[in-house]
Formats: C-alpha cells, sequence, structure tokens
C-alpha cells in the first residue's frame, strides 16, 4: 500500500559489505564463483560447496550463477532482482541453493539490525494499519517488523538475502495473509510502486444520511477502488484490506462529524479568535496529511489523506 521511501543517507553498500563479510570474498565481484570465505556456524571451502553439489546430484554451482553478478543479486534494485528470478525460474528447489543463502542465520545479528539503523521504520508498508517502529529496551534496540520476502524465499532461495526483496510488514500481513503471493510484480520496493495514486479509499454514506450528517459509523460504507488500472485488485482482495479498513471506521465517522460541527466559516472564527493560521487549524482539528509527507509514518494515513481530500477539507 505504501511505497518504501528510501532516503539519500540510505547506503545499499553497507548493507552488501555485511553480507559478503558473511558469507563470500569477492575478489573481482563478478560472479558467484567467488571463493567462500566464512559461514555463520562453519568455515566452508568452495571445493566442499561443489562437493556437496555433485553428492547430491544437484546442478552445478557453476552453470546456474555463472553470469551473475553477486553484488547485483544482493543489492540489485527491484527490476535487478526480478529479471534474476526470470532468468532462474528453471532451476529446481534444493538444499544446496537453500544451504548457501540461508537467510535465518543472518536474520537476526545482521539484516534485522541492518533495517533497524538505516530506515526508519513506521508502519507496516502493507496495510498502513499497525506500528511497526524500532524502539529501545534496556539501551538495547529492539523491533516490531516482520521481514516479508516478496519473492517467496521457499520459491526463490536465492533471492532470500536481495535487499529489495525484503519489505518491513506487520506480523499479520507477512505472516497470516500474503503467503507466497506476488502481487502481480509490484512491490513497495519498486520505483515503479503507485499504489496511492492508482488505488484511493471511497466512503459511501447510508441513503438516510443528508448533507454528511450521519448518526453513527455503522451509516458509512468504505471501500478501496483502483483508478485507471487493475493492477492492485488482487493485492487488495488477497490481504482483506476492505474488510480489515472496514473495522476502522470510527476514524472515518469521526472525520465527517468534524467536518459538520467546523464548516469553513467556524474555521476562520478560530482563526480571527486565536491568531493561528487557518490552515493550521484545520490540520489540528482534522488531523490532516500534508500533501508530500511520507505515509508511511503514521497508521492509516493513506486513509485519512483519501478521506479528507473527498470531504474537501484538506
Amino acid at each position: 500500500m505504501i511505497k518504501i521511501n528510501y532516503s539519500k543517507d540510505f547506503d545499499k553498500n553497507k548493507y552488501y559489505e555485511k553480507i559478503s563479510k558473511k558469507y563470500f570474498y569477492i575478489s573481482k565481484n563478478k560472479s558467484l564463483e567467488s571463493k567462500i570465505k566464512s559461514y555463520p556456524t562453519d568455515k566452508i571451502t568452495l571445493e566442499e560447496i561443489f562437493n556437496y553439489f555433485k553428492e547430491n546430484k544437484i546442478e552445478d554451482f557453476h552453470n546456474i550463477f555463472e553470469k551473475i553478478s553477486f553484488k547485483c543479486l544482493i543489492i540489485g534494485n527491484f527490476r535487478a532482482i526480478k529479471k534474476i528470478k526470470e532468468s532462474l525460474k528453471s532451476i529446481k528447489k534444493n538444499d544446496g541453493i537453500n544451504f548457501i543463502f540461508n537467510y535465518t542465520n543472518l536474520q537476526s545479528n545482521t539484516i534485522k539490525p541492518f533495517f533497524e539503523d538505516n530506515l526508519l521504520i513506521s508502519t507496516c508498508y502493507y496495510c498502513n494499519i499497525d506500528f511497526i517502529n524500532v524502539y529501545s529496551k534496556k539501551k538495547v534496540k529492539k523491533n516490531k517488523f516482520t521481514l516479508d520476502h516478496y519473492f517467496d524465499k521457499s520459491t526463490y532461495p536465492y533471492l532470500a538475502l536481495s535487499l529489495y526483496n525484503l519489505i518491513p510488514s506487520c506480523y499479520t500481513c507477512n505472516s497470516k495473509l500474503k503467503g507466497t503471493i506476488e502481487f502481480n510484480n509490484l512491490s513497495p520496493s519498486s520505483k515503479k510502486y503507485n499504489f496511492d495514486e492508482k488505488v484511493k479509499f471511497k466512503v459511501k454514506l447510508a441513503t438516510s444520511c443528508n448533507d454528511l450528517h450521519i448518526k453513527s459509523k455503522r451509516d458509512i460504507d468504505l471501500e478501496l477502488k483502483e483508478m485507471y488500472s487493475k493492477d492492485y485488485n488482487v493485492f487488495i482482495e488477497k490481504m482483506f484490506l476492505n474488510e480489515r479498513y472496514a473495522i476502522h471506521k470510527d476514524i472515518v465517522y469521526e472525520m465527517i462529524a468534524k467536518a459538520e460541527l467546523y464548516p469553513e466559516s467556524r474555521l476562520k472564527e478560530l482563526q480571527n479568535l486565536t491568531g493561528i493560521p487557518f490552515q493550521q487549524i484545520k490540520k489540528d482539528i482534522f488531523n490532516l496529511v500534508d500533501e508530500n509527507e511520507d505515509l508511511s509514518k503514521k497508521p492509516f494515513s493513506k486513509l485519512i489523506k483519501d478521506i479528507s481530500d473527498e470531504l474537501g477539507i484538506n
């Protein structure tokens, strides 16, 4: 739902350094035929890897990764890893590849700490409902996020460590709903991701409501509607976004009630009485989201932005 805004200070090369130090010594940085320097649990030589593949009748390691740069595999953008996925889609699952690209061994001590230190994570990028922020406990960093593999790591184990394949998300989205679905290859880590532009929250009031006069949230129906394309319909359906947001209709109810209580004339009176600028009063009352504000910073910011636009109070 929310595009990941990687800041100018977000240094993907730091991630590459952390991963390559744990796994490979990259002398020329050309392919995965590089000599393995160390492994999180054991020290393994390249010869031992090849022998493992041979003994288990696994396709030759050289043939699989002959033309793929290790660096591109680890920190290539979403478009790059998508191409890698397509080029290797015929590769069968095997324990050898799982063994090399073992996400579990690096998850806690390398990968999650990198996200904690280098990306300002506040809410789930899939749903924008839950806070998944980093916090401190006894001077130790903790977090409330899980890292979803957009391209499932069990299906594409060679993408298990790829930076732009990792999406900070809440437990519900990652573990309960998404599973192995790829949603037409539209990921919050992609430059082309434009859910906010293509999909808008729309509110429908009961026929008994006149001029926004509503008695309770039962008078409201809320729905995500895609405009100009059908790229995100499956995502909305499979992540149960309409059903999940229906539980939070009270947010919209309060916005509509305030719109009735604070018409523009009343807001101008408050400006004259307090000296506070009109737009600031409106923002404070309606909890508005600034036009260029990063929607990932607050829960329900996408909902608030879309409904305030529809109500004409932005």
